[in-house]
C-alpha cells in the first residue's frame, strides 16, 4: 500500500472518530437539555416587621441552565407564569398602562408595589404587609417530559394568607407546556378510581354523600382535582385549599401507584 493511500486511510479514520464523538456529544447534550438545571433567586421589596408595612416578593425558582432551545422556552415560560401571578394581585389596567409591567418580574413588583401604596393611601390603618412567594422545582423528568411544581403564596390582606399548588409538564422535544389530560387514555376510569382512592383515604363509605359530609362539589359531582403529575411512585392527585373543602382542612392529596393505573393512563406518553 502506497504512503498517499495509507494517508488517506488515517485521514479517514480521524474524521471519522471526530464525527462520532461530534455526534455521541449531540445526544448527551439534548438528553440533558432540560434535566440539568439551578436554583433562580430574586428578593424585591421587604416587610417592616416593627411597622407591619410594606410589600415583599420572593421568587425562588428552579431554572433549566442550558442554552438550547428548550431549556430556553421552558425559562421563557416560567418567568411569564410568574409575572402573571404577580400582575394577578394589582389592578389589571394599572399593569396593562404599564407595558412592562407584563413583562419582567421587577417590573411586576413595581406595579404591585404602587397598588399597595395606593391601598394604603385609602386605608391608612390597614394593618400587614403584602407578600408573594413563589417556589419552584422538578418533580421528575424522564426523556420525554420535565413535570414541575409551583408553590404560590400571597397575603394581601385579610383573615388569612392563601396558598396553592400548581404543577405542570413540558415537552422534552419542545419545551412547550403539555396538558395532563393529555396523558390520560381513560378519562371515565379514572375519575372512577379517583373517587374510589378518595373515599379511602378520607375514610367514607361508598354509598356516603360527600356534600352531607361536608366537602365542595362541582354541579354536585365527584371532580380530579385541577392539579394532578406525574411522580416516580405513581400520579399525585392534589386538592389544594377551598377545592373541595374548607381552608382548615388543608390540602388533600392522594397518588395512585402506575400498576392500578394500566390503560388509565399513557405511560409511554411519560417514559
Amino acid at each position: 500500500m502506497g504512503l498517499k493511500q495509507i494517508a488517506a486511510l488515517m485521514l479517514g479514520a480521524l474524521l471519522f472518530g471526530a464525527c462520532n464523538q461530534s455526534s455521541k456529544k449531540d445526544k448527551t447534550a439534548t438528553g440533558i437539555g432540560y434535566q440539568a438545571g439551578e436554583v433562580k433567586k430574586e428578593q424585591f421589596g421587604g416587610c417592616d416587621t416593627v411597622t407591619n408595612k410594606g410589600v415583599s416578593v420572593i421568587i425562588s425558582l428552579w431554572q433549566p441552565t442550558d442554552s438550547g432551545a428548550v431549556a430556553t422556552q421552558i425559562r421563557e415560560i416560567l418567568t411569564d407564569k410568574t409575572v402573571k401571578r404577580l400582575n394577578s394581585y394589582g389592578d389589571p389596567a394599572s399593569a396593562t398602562a404599564r407595558l412592562e409591567a407584563i413583562k419582567s418580574p421587577k417590573a411586576a413588583f413595581e406595579d404591585f408595589q404602587k397598588n399597595y401604596n395606593d391601598f394604603k393611601k385609602d386605608f391608612p390603618d390597614a394593618p400587614g404587609c403584602w407578600e408573594v412567594e413563589l417556589h419552584g422545582d422538578t418533580v421528575m423528568t424522564t426523556p420525554k417530559v420535565l413535570f414541575y411544581q409551583l408553590d404560590h403564596y400571597a397575603f394581601t390582606g385579610g383573615a388569612h394568607p392563601n396558598s396553592f399548588t400548581s404543577y405542570h409538564a413540558f415537552d422534552g422535544k419542545t419545551g412547550k407546556e403539555l396538558e395532563m389530560k393529555s396523558f390520560v387514555a381513560d378519562s371515565v376510569a379514572l375519575l372512577k378510581l379517583v373517587e374510589k382512592k378518595f373515599r379511602e383515604l378520607e375514610k367514607l363509605a361508598p354509598g356516603v354523600d360527600l356534600e352531607d359530609a361536608g366537602y365542595f362539589l362541582a354541579n354536585h359531582k365527584f371532580f380530579i382535582p385541577a392539579n394532578y403529575v406525574f411522580t416516580p411512585e405513581g400520579v399525585l392527585f392534589f386538592y389544594n385549599p377551598y377545592e373541595i373543602a374548607a381552608y382548615a382542612r388543608g390540602p388533600i392529596e392522594l397518588t395512585i401507584p402506575y400498576e392500578e393505573l394500566k390503560g388509565i393512563i399513557r405511560k409511554d406518553a411519560v417514559f
